[in-house]
This record gives structure tokens, sequence and C-alpha cells, in this order.
């Protein structure tokens, strides 16, 4: 169920999301196997990072899994992002991803929405900035 309907006003919130990053979860989702930046304390201090680095794309499924409460099944009929990572993510980071309604465009007999995003970790530093946008009949 989508949360976005055509009667949507510019400036509407899209609900927040909350993950609480884990070298645990990072781990699984680089397959434990490999010892990289992503999963291993040591490897991450030789290049130069302060700890293990949470995947971008691990980030970007976040942000996809916002995209999709928040337009449902519209997000998989053409939706658009287009994302920058300002900083990194680390283990034990507390990450909101969030959004906001910056433009409604007609087109046709839907909408289209164009949304800022961003990530924010628990300092209030945005590590991902960016814009989706979807259709939505």
């Amino acid at each position: 169920m989508s949360v976005a309907t055509k009667e949507m006003i510019v400036g509407q919130e899209l609900p927040a999301l909350r993950k609480v990053v884990t070298l645990e979860h990072m781990r699984l989702y680089t397959l434990w196997s490999v010892r990289n930046t992503h999963t291993d304390w040591e490897w991450a201090k030789k290049s130069g990072v302060p700890a293990p680095i949470c995947q971008g794309l691990m980030i970007h499924a976040y942000v996809s899994e916002m995209c999709t409460k928040f337009f449902g099944e519209n997000w998989f009929k053409g939706g658009k992002l287009d994302v920058r990572f300002a900083s990194y993510t680390l283990p034990g980071d507390v990450i909101e991803i969030k959004g906001v309604v910056r433009e409604k465009i007609a087109a046709g007999d839907a909408f289209r929405f164009n949304c800022d995003i961003w990530v924010e970790n628990q300092a209030g530093e945005k590590t991902l900035i960016g814009s989706a946008s979807a259709l939505v009949a």
C-alpha cells in the first residue's frame, strides 16, 4: 500500500525510515567471506577510513525501501532515483532516510512527484543527498 495520492501537496514529508547500521548487517550484505573495507576493521584502517564503511548499495537499498513505502507499485513502474554520497555510514550509526515533495507536475491523468531525499546520521549530518520521483495516478 502506498502513501502517495494525487491530492498530496508540495511540502508533504515522506514517511521517514529509521535504521540501525550494524557490522553484522554490513557483513551479511557483503557476504562476509570477503575481507574488505566494508567487513573488516583492520582492512578499513589500512585503507584510510576510521572503521568499516557501509556499502553504498546498502544505503541505496534503504532509500529505495522508503520510496517503495511512499509510492507503492508506482515506484516499480518508472520511479527515478539520483543520489550522491556526502559522508560515510559506519557500524553503530543510527540513520534516518527522509524526503519531502519538492514539486508536483501534471502528467496526463497522473502527477509526477519530484522529491528531495536524504539520509541523516545520529549527529544530524547528511550522509546522502539526492532526488526521487514517480508518477502517481
